[in-house]
């Protein structure tokens, strides 16, 4: 799943349609009546038109909240979600998803698609009016060297900076068919998930290469091969740009260009509010909700989105919290509902702080499984950190371990989201009454993951994990580990931010993306969810609402949900 700053799902290719459609309900009365359910909000929330009812031409200007660096996806510092928006307009993409989860392939890339009865063959057709930028047709090889890769199986794997292998590092062997535009995926065991594979692919160049991987889509898009390209950043306006292709061999892109603008969280809604961008991820601000509900011209989305909002905790060895019972003891200490409904009370959203890490209350299977792991219990907490060493001396405010330690928590925030900060105050506040303290460090928004969250520099903080993609196995990269050592001889995580795991949850994954019966796999992701809470990883608040401010006239965007974004199909309808 991607990372997302703002206050992927489901099963193998047989079990995506039954797992969606079972919803829970969630919320109960207020002052103002009884509060909308999650059962009551739909799954997708696009403006759905016709491409014939779409004008040609013009821009779309959608507002972001952040200027990326990093534009290859599968670089540790490259997963973010606002990377692969802008990645997925421009790069190939073979395959897509609709509002249900279901794939298909996207056949301006790929013609056919299939997996042997058996799991362990997938076989690949590829449109052979396909080709990058530079002239090049895209072929079999830009898939065996992004295979070869992400496996790992490259003499010189170190030095690539890979945040995630999950699911690559079962292909045996790529082997090429009957021509340059087919091959086939050999795998060492069945692998449920395998439209995963190869979610944005790159020219066989920056895989081949660690220097070209590492840097050379830094800032940069030097090969396309999209609906849009061409791609232009500015600096001093922090805008990423990208030209509808002339040279797109599929339907025509509707718009001419899209210009991400980044702005801080803070700013977007008066930016929105002046017109100077056309749509941007709203979200649970109750002020800026307030400022644009009733805003002429405009609507406010309503669907469920592919993203939950989340307490984490860095586990990472000699850290802090490196002790499960501290950061178990630190979940009953706060009171995930108060901040659910502090963050939600005001946009007319339920504010029923149920989420589960790795299935969307739109998909069967969904269910609760934080008992006895995530309820506010605030005596418990201060038994369990004496249980663990923590202890308060008379005359302190803060416990402190047998080394003399204190358990004051370093809680980094991005400087510009209100609610972000007033999470860290409520957790700040009620950690108080355990005798926990927790300094809030404020840290500019663009370095927040840089130099923040990767690296490990903090304690704990609260973000969004984003899905891509239908499948709860998307989120492995996010729980397991560690993969693996660097060249200093450290483990390597990735794209897990805990720095943590368990060997059952690690096993757990590889069952789940092993799994094609739907029921079997929903009682997987559950039980993988149960180990999360157990470990209080990525500990839920809510399921993110998909509440986006977007012009009434432009067609084709806005909520998706599970669905993928067609880039073509974004237009003006006046």
């Amino acid at each position: 799943m991607r990372l997302g700053r703002s206050a992927s799902f489901a099963a193998s290719a047989a079990a995506v349609t039954l797992l969606l459609g079972a919803c829970s309900g969630g919320g109960g009365g207020d002052e103002g009546g009884e509060e909308k359910k999650l059962a009551d909000i739909p799954a997708v929330d696009i403006n759905k038109t016709d491409r014939a009812e779409i004008k040609d031409g013009g821009t779309f200007n959608w507002g972001i909240n952040e200027y990326p660096t990093q534009y290859n996806l599968e670089h540790v510092d490259g997963n973010l979600a606002n990377v692969q928006r802008i990645a997925a307009s421009v790069m190939p993409r073979p395959m897509v998803y609709n509002e249900s989860g279901d794939f298909s392939p996207n056949t301006p890339y790929l013609e056919e698609a299939e997996v042997s009865e058996d799991g362990l063959e997938i076989h690949y057709k590829l449109n052979p009016d396909a080709e990058w930028s530079n002239g090049d047709p895209i072929t079999w090889e830009d898939y065996e060297a992004q295979a070869e890769t992400l496996s790992g199986g490259r003499k010189d794997d170190k030095k690539y900076k890979i945040g995630d292998k999950s699911g690559y590092e079962l292909i045996d062997k790529v082997v090429k068919g009957a021509d340059e535009y087919e091959f086939t995926l050999e795998m060492k065991s069945s692998y449920g998930e395998w439209p995963l594979l190869f979610e944005i692919l790159y020219p066989k160049k920056y895989m081949e290469d660690p220097e070209e991987f590492n840097k050379g889509y830094e800032k940069d898009f030097p090969v396309t091969a999209g609906p849009f390209g061409d791609v232009e950043f500015d600096d001093t306006a922090e805008t990423v740009t990208v030209n509808k292709s002339d040279d797109w061999w599929g339907e025509p892109a509707k718009l001419d260009s899209i210009i991400f603008h980044s702005y801080a969280n803070d700013a977007l809604s008066g930016v929105y509010n002046n017109d100077e961008i056309d749509g941007y991820y709203l979200g649970y601000e109750a002020a800026d909700y307030e400022l644009l509900k009733d805003k002429e011209g405009s609507r406010i989305t309503e669907a469920i989105d592919n993203a939950y909002r989340h307490m984490t905790f860095n586990g990472g060895e000699g850290q802090l919290l490196e002790q499960v019972e501290v950061r178990n003891a630190l979940v009953h200490g706060i009171d995930r509902a108060q901040m659910a409904s502090a963050t939600l009370g005001g946009v007319e959203w339920t504010t029923d702080p149920t989420a589960n890490r790795l299935l969307r209350s739109t998909q069967t299977g969904f269910k609760d499984n934080s008992k006895g792991y995530g309820e506010y219990d605030p005596e418990k907490a201060a038994e369990m950190l004496d249980e663990a060493g923590w202890t308060l001396k008379e005359g302190d405010e803060v416990r402190t371990n047998e080394d003399g330690d204190e358990l004051t928590l370093n809680w980094v925030i991005p400087s510009d989201l209100q609610n972000t900060a007033d999470e860290a105050e409520i957790a700040k506040s009620q950690l108080a009454e355990i005798n926990v303290g927790v300094d809030i460090n404020s840290v500019p928004n663009n370095s927040f993951f840089t130099e923040y969250v990767i690296p490990g520099n903090y304690d704990a903080t609260t973000y969004v994990l984003v899905g891509t993609s239908p499948y709860s196995g998307d989120s492995a990269e996010n729980f397991t580990g560690p993969h693996g050592e660097d060249e200093d001889g450290k483990p390597v995580w990735g794209n897990n931010l805990t720095f943590t795991s368990t060997e059952g949850i690690n096993k757990g994954f590889e069952d789940l993306v092993a799994e094609t019966d739907p029921e079997k796999y929903a009682e997987i992701a559950n039980e993988i969810d149960r180990m999360l809470w157990e470990q209080s990883m990525a500990v839920p608040l809510f399921q993110r609402p998909g509440t986006f401010a977007v012009n009434e006239k432009l067609a084709n965007w806005g909520a998706n949900g599970l669905s993928s974004i067609i880039y073509e199909d974004i237009g003006w309808t006046e």
